[in-house]
Order: structure tokens, then sequence, then C-alpha cells
């Protein structure tokens, strides 16, 4: 029988290279280059045309390589290299599955004398494809093959182990695809049958519809507060976003990271149904293995998982409309007027902003008086990297976006980056790590002020560190310099360069990059302008103890459980009523949730139960009395007459 008879007839992920790498480089020990040059072959009729493609790759390696393929395998029952986890996830599983991890001392002795024996003889490892072979056939190919000359034993050798990548390759479960997937989505919603609408439409005087709310933003927690309201039976929405269809969120513009930085197993938008998940939508194209071979998702990918989540929850987003202003209007309603003078009105209010949804991107003062537009940039800005080729570049900031750039801009051809930090060391500590798996995220909204305000105050000092991959491929270039304990203390152009003033000595850039966040200020957005004097900031409700005073958090707005906002007057109050908050100025009153993946797990139910509950207490007496009047006959059984 053909062990590898399995293969013919299985599909094979093979579009995408990094997939195809990421779904396949493991088949041989530390190899990964057979699977790279066997993807150059592609396409794959089926998964057997793969398993010949890998193969052929082998056959027509040079001597050296196929003799670096066979050192790179373990010796068969090192009881050491087995205890101490130094065997690949599948070397392991085969040799247990053969019994070579629990010999007895007499076949302990027996194997590790012909392992020397063998790699004495032939200079690599022993390799039989052990699933095809009991320990008594084992030890009998071992002696037998010791005879062979080294040419023909190399030969032997590469056929084992194109048998053992055939027969891991048969491990891989094939995809099910998207568009299956897709509509396992859709059966697991009917099941779910979420309730039906249970507010009346309504319109204005003039005849336009009234949306019951109106989200702003079309990212990641836009989109998620728009499936979170379908959740609960409120359908007359529609999601704002002044970025055309696919450019909503920072992934394919300005975020210029690898990878996600959050863990990959967090769930954030799924709402508890596992189909949503971005595990399940990764293993519908790449299987399971794919998501297992896995580290971060790449950033591109997220921002395909959430162009999927849009399509297949079929969400109602209108792109290329920005919003410029929220009015308050009589009954409790808000016009939400776009960029033209177009008018959409609302009964509730979702800013999903992102990051810069409470402010602006900071640019500090003395680098936007001394310097021409033209020669800098925020990292949150579009950077032509391709014009900058040969250039030095000088970065402000060591947080995460600082390598993100740094490690994009060098890939990208520029001549030299300078990375810049204030700090006397980077920071190390990730405070969202513990807070992803511990109480504090999910219970934050429970502290009083004071707990909250300390717990905010040591995030905000802490810093969110580089990942260590960004920062390692940042590192990795000769040309790239970290520069610590040196702040910029002035910039000016000096000719054609610009010059950089610090602690540590003067420098000279043709570009500058600026790492170097947000400006948390309701003031300076121009949807709020209309409403800013009458929102309550943390400075007008909370007085930290003498010393202990961070004004970065004095100016968030001062939000409800619900990341409504407050007013610093009843009359105030009565004009925000409805307008929620969901980005990241709401940090100091919600802790990490809006516009942070580790956060909206446990603030999606928060926000979406504080919205449905507004609908609900604004509208309760015509709902109540519609329930007072309801006579709809249901049972209409007759007994018997006798």
């Amino acid at each position: 029988m053909n062990p590898l008879a399995a293969l013919a007839g299985r599909p094979v992920a093979a579009d995408d290279r990094a997939v195809f790498l990421r779904t396949y480089g493991h088949l041989f020990e530390h190899s990964p280059w057979v699977a790279e040059r066997a993807f150059e072959r592609r396409p794959f009729a089926d998964a057997a045309a793969l398993h010949a493609a890998l193969v052929q790759v082998i056959e027509t390696a040079s001597i050296a390589e196929r003799t670096a393929l066979a050192r790179a395998h373990p010796e068969l029952a090192d009881k050491l290299a087995i205890a101490a986890g130094a065997l690949t996830a599948d070397s392991a599983a085969e040799q247990a599955g053969a019994g070579l991890d629990r010999l007895s001392p007499e076949q302990f002795e027996q194997f590790s004398a012909l392992n020397a024996a063998y790699r004495d003889r032939f200079g690599f490892p022993f390799i039989i494809c052990v699933r095809l072979h009991d320990l008594a056939g084992i030890e009998a190919a071992m002696r037998r093959r010791l005879a062979n000359d080294p040419q023909a034993e190399l030969a032997e050798a590469m056929r084992q182990v194109g048998l053992i990548g055939g027969l891991r390759l048969a491990d891989v479960a094939p995809p099910m695809g998207l568009e299956a997937h897709s509509a396992t989505v859709l059966r697991d919603l009917e099941h779910l049958a979420f309730p039906a609408p249970w507010l009346e439409p309504a319109v204005t005087a003039e005849g336009a519809p009234i949306f019951d709310v109106v989200i702003v933003g079309a990212g990641q927690c836009g989109l998620a507060a728009a499936f979170g309201l379908k959740r609960e039976g409120v359908t007359n929405i529609v999601v704002l976003d002044e970025n055309p269809r696919g450019a909503e969120g920072p992934w394919t513009t300005y975020a210029r990271m690898i990878t996600l930085r959050t863990p990959k197993h967090l769930t954030p938008i799924d709402f508890g149904i596992p189909s949503v998940t971005p595990r399940a939508w990764w293993e519908a194209q790449h299987g399971a293995a794919g998501w297992s071979a896995l580290d971060k998702i790449p950033k591109e990918d997220w921002a395909r998982y959430l162009a999927w989540y849009r399509e297949t929850l079929d969400l109602p987003v209108r792109s290329g409309a920005r919003v410029t202003g929220i009015s308050p209007q009589v009954d409790g309603l808000h016009d939400v007027t776009l960029a033209g003078g177009e008018t959409v009105t609302a009964r509730k209010v979702i800013l999903a902003t992102g990051i810069q949804g409470g402010g602006e991107w900071h640019t500090p003062d003395f680098i936007r008086q001394a310097l021409p537009p033209g020669r800098y940039a925020h990292t949150a800005d579009p950077i032509d990297f391709e014009a900058l080729r040969g250039k030095r570049i000088g970065i402000l900031g060591g947080g995460a976006s600082a390598f993100d750039n740094a490690q994009h801009a060098l890939a990208g051809g520029v001549g030299s980056v300078d990375i810049f930090a204030r700090r006397a060391e980077l920071p190390r500590v990730n405070p969202i790590r513990y807070l992803e798996r511990s109480g504090v995220l999910r219970h934050f909204p429970l502290l009083d002020d004071a707990r909250k305000y300390a717990v905010i105050d040591r995030f905000l000092r802490l810093n969110q560190p580089p990942t260590n991959d960004t920062f390692a491929r940042a590192a990795a270039y000769p040309n790239c310099r970290l520069h610590l304990g040196a702040g910029w203390d002035r910039v000016g152009e000096t000719g054609d360069s610009i010059r950089v003033e610090t602690p540590k000595g003067a420098f000279e850039f043709d570009f500058l990059v600026l790492s170097t966040g947000t400006r948390i200020d309701v003031a300076l957005r121009p949807e709020l302008a209309a409403l800013a004097a009458d929102i309550q900031l943390w400075r007008d409700r909370y007085a930290p103890p003498e010393g202990l005073a961070n004004p970065l958090i004095d100016v968030h707005p001062y939000l409800g459980p619900a990341f409504e906002l407050t007013g610093v007057t009843p009359e105030g109050a009565a004009r925000l009523h409805g307008v929620f908050v969901f980005n990241y100025s709401a940090l100091a009153s919600l802790g990490l949730s809006a516009s942070a993946l580790s956060g909206l797990k446990p603030a999606l139910p928060r926000l979406i139960g504080g919205v449905t509950g507004q609908l609900f207490l604004d509208r309760q007496d015509e709902l109540l009395q519609a329930y007072a009047d309801y006579d709809v006959v249901e049972f209409e059984g007759q007994w018997p007459e006798s």
C-alpha cells in the first residue's frame, strides 16, 4: 500500500509565498529552503504534486546541501535531546510513536552504539521514516545500512527524508477554503437567531431617515460595534469612514510594522462565535498547521480579516464619508455633518475614531515652528520612503512605532537611520501583557477614580516597548544607530541639511520622522467642536494627591461606564446625551479598551449594553405602552365538548 496515497486530490495552500512557507516550511527538519524552492515550481494540482516538487528539490540540490539536510536531523533515541525538548514537534511525535523515547537500558545502549558507528562512518545521523517501521525494523535497517558506501547511503537517507516529509504533508489537514467557511459563519449566525429589530424606524420632519446609531470610523472598533448592535437587534445603523474602501484603520497606510504587536490567540471582536475568530478565518485558508506555524498575524492579513469580517457579517459601511461636526438637536437627536454639507441624523453616535480620536497626532511645537512641513513627518503621516532612498533619517522617540518605521525605512533603501530617545534606557516591561491575563483589564471600570488614576499613570510612565522582532530587524542594519538619553533640544535648517541638537551632540539629517504619539484634547476634534465646552474632563472631576498629578491623564474626557460622554453641567450633559467615545481617549476612564485589541473583548459588551440601554430608556414610555396595548392572540385551543 502506498503510504502517501492520501496526498492525491488534496488541495494546497500555494498562492501566497509567506503563507506557503508557514504551512509547509516545517516538513523537513530545520530546512525551510526545500519548501522555498518548491514554491517557485507552483502551481500544484494537489498535495501529491507538491510532494513530487519537494522531492525534486532535494534530488537536484548539491551534495553539500543534501548533507546539511541530513545533518539537520536528530539522532534516534537521544535521551538528552528528548528530555531537553530539543527535537522539533514533528520529530518528537514520530520518535514517541515508534517507542524510541522509552527504550530499556539495554536497547538504549544498543542504539547509542549504532548511532555513534553510523555517524563516524557517514558524517550525519541515521535517518529512517520511523512511522513505517517498528523498533526491530529500525535496528535491522541501521545495521544493514552501515555496510552501504557513502554515496548510496546519502541517497537512501534522502529517500527517507522524502518519505518523512510526505507523511508530515499528509498530516496537514486540507483547508476548508474561505468561501465554505463564510457559509459556516452564516449558518452559525442563523443558529444563534439574533433578535428581530425592536425599534420602529423614524424620519425627520423633512422625511430623512433617523438612524438609531451612527458609528464614526470603520476600523476594527467601528466594525465590531456594528456587529455587536446587530446581535442585539439594532440594525438601523450606518458606519461612516473618511477613507476609501480598504484603507480603513492604519493597516494598509501608516502601520509600518510587519505583524501585529499583540499575540495571535486574542479573540477581540468575535463576540464568542468561534467561526468568526481570526484563528478560524486563518485555518479555513491555511489549515491548522498554518496557524500553528504562525507567530504573530501579519498586518496585511489582519486588514484582509477585517475586510472579510465586514463583508461576511454584512455591516453597513459608507466609505469616503468624513464627519466634520456633531450638533445636538431636539428630542435627543444629533445631526452628524459630513464634508460637503450633507447631514445624517442619529439617536446615538459612537466615535470609533482610533488612537488619534481624542485629539491629534502630536508634533512638538519647537519642530513645527523651526521647519517647513516637507522636512519632517509624523509616523502616522504618509511618507514617501522611495523618495528618501540614500538619505539620512532622524527619528525622534523610542517607542514601538520608532523601530517599526526604522526597519521599514531601511528595508526601503534609506541611507541611514538614527533613533533618539529621551530615556536613558528603553522600556523593557510591557504592562499590556499583564493586563491581558489579569482581571484588571476586564474589571478596570469598577475601580474608584484614585485607583484608576494610579493604574493609568503607571501605564503611561512605563510606556510600551518595541517588539523584540521589530527591534532585532532594525538593530541588524549596520546603518541604524540608537541614541539613548538624547532627546532633541532644538532643530533647524542648515543649508540642505537639518541640524538636530541633543545632549549627546549635534547631528545632521535630510528628513525627520516623529514617533511622538498623540495629544489628547477633545477641543482639537472637529466633530466635537460644538460640544467641547460641555465635556467633562478628568481634571474637572478628580484632583490627585499633591505631587502625583499627571497632566496627560487630566485632559482625558471623563466617561461614564459605557463610554458615554459626561457633562460639566446638567445642561451640558443633556446636549451630550447619546454620544459615546470608543477611542483611545477612553483610556483613563475605562482602561485599555477601545483602540486596543487586548481590551476589546471586555469593552465591546459594555459599549453595546450602554448604547442599547439608552435606546430603550429614551423610548421606554413608547415601548411600554406598546406592551400594554399588545393583544395578539397566540393560543387558539378549544376544549372538546363532552
